[in-house]
């Protein structure tokens, strides 16, 4: 494919948007990872927070899936500019 800058600029434009959804996914998980430590070191205090744990620990599961889904088109754009130079 013979690159255009159209489609540099493309590359570009959606590497950037995948660093910014990255850093906003570093936020969730880093605040829910906290609140859930918190709900934790209560100990027999926390126990009536049960549901909220796991529904935390889904949370967590799903940024971590996102996180690689977005770190995968991050390195396949990447490849993609490298392979034109």
């Amino acid at each position: 494919m013979k690159e255009t800058k159209e489609f540099q600029e493309l590359v570009l434009g959606e590497r950037k948007s995948l660093h910014d959804i990255s850093n906003q996914l570093v936020v969730a998980q880093g605040m829910a990872s906290f609140v859930l430590k918190a709900i934790k070191k209560k100990g027999d205090e926390g126990a009536e927070f049960t549901k909220e744990i796991e529904r935390l620990e889904k949370v967590l599961a799903s940024v971590g899936k996102i996180t690689s889904i977005v770190q995968e088109r991050r390195e396949f754009l990447h490849s993609m500019s490298e392979d034109k130079k």
